[in-house]
């Protein structure tokens, strides 16, 4: 299975490095890290590590960061175009086993073309994106955004519509994160909707392995992912796991634990 990833980065250079070993060992090295514009200069641009790296939009502030999203998912296409699946993640997200591929050889089978953790089913409304497609987009979907696979069906029809580039013009006088009617309906990362939904109403499926609230519900042995809390090492060892987020510290004792593995 061919498999590349864009992997979003704000500082941090060991925790960065750990991630990049984790996904090397378990899923690939086709590799693209998009660094904050905000964290460009003075690391990303000269951080060592064996990936492709680039320099994305200047971000740095806590909202919607779909646009760097967007440029990463568009640039790992266009440099690995023959793969299977891409895999947007983030820098506190660590791979821990090679096991989410027997997962997303079902879900080629069945049609799936997102796949990740937290699928919600909604109604939130997206005129722009609607108007810029000419197309009427019925009901949305959701999917956590720290770590979702896109199936390269997907990608390439988004591709092929120049979707990425038309997306990037259209947004590019907004600021701070902000799109237009979004968080007025109670979003906040605007890419865990849009490509979900987008997915879903160019008839491919969307799948969510496992979710928190209050507790974990689903393939959480395997997928431990949500947004908060950090996973707490003394309570959630999670030994069969395949993928875990966040853990955004690089001393982090199931970093460590999982090191100790990768190295053995």
């Amino acid at each position: 299975m061919r498999i590349a990833v864009t992997l979003m980065a704000h500082g941090d250079t060991e925790c960065v490095r750990d991630t990049v070993e984790s996904i090397r060992r378990f899923a690939t090295d086709k590799i693209l890290l998009l660094v904050d514009g905000a964290a460009w200069e003075g690391w990303g641009k000269d951080v060592d590590l064996p990936v492709y790296k680039m320099s994305g939009f200047y971000h740095n502030f806590p909202k919607s960061p779909y646009r760097n999203i967007t440029l990463g998912l568009m640039n790992t296409v266009k440099v690995f175009p023959d793969v299977d699946w891409y895999c947007y993640t983030e820098y506190d997200t660590l791979f821990a086993s090679s096991a989410f591929k027997e997962d997303l050889e079902r879900a080629d089978k069945d049609g799936v073309w997102c796949m990740g953790n937290d699928a919600r089913t909604g109604n939130i409304q997206l005129p722009i994106i609607e108007n810029m497609l000419k197309t009427k987009i019925n009901g949305s979907k959701y999917l956590l955004g720290c770590c979702i696979f896109h199936h390269r069906d997907y990608l390439h029809k988004l591709q092929e519509l120049d979707f990425f580039n038309r997306f990037l013009y259209l947004t590019n006088d907004f600021t701070r994160g902000y799109f237009p009617g979004y968080e007025e309906q109670g979003g906040y990362d605007l890419a865990e909707h849009l490509y979900p939904t987008l997915a879903n109403h160019f008839g491919g499926k969307v799948r969510g392995q496992a979710y928190f609230e209050d507790a974990w519900h689903g393939n959480y042995k395997r997928y431990p992912l949500r947004w908060k809390p950090d996973i707490d090492p003394t309570t959630e060892n999670f030994p069969e796991a395949s993928i875990i987020h966040p853990l955004k510290q690089y001393d982090h004792p199931i970093r460590q634990e999982q090191r100790k593995k990768r190295n053995g």
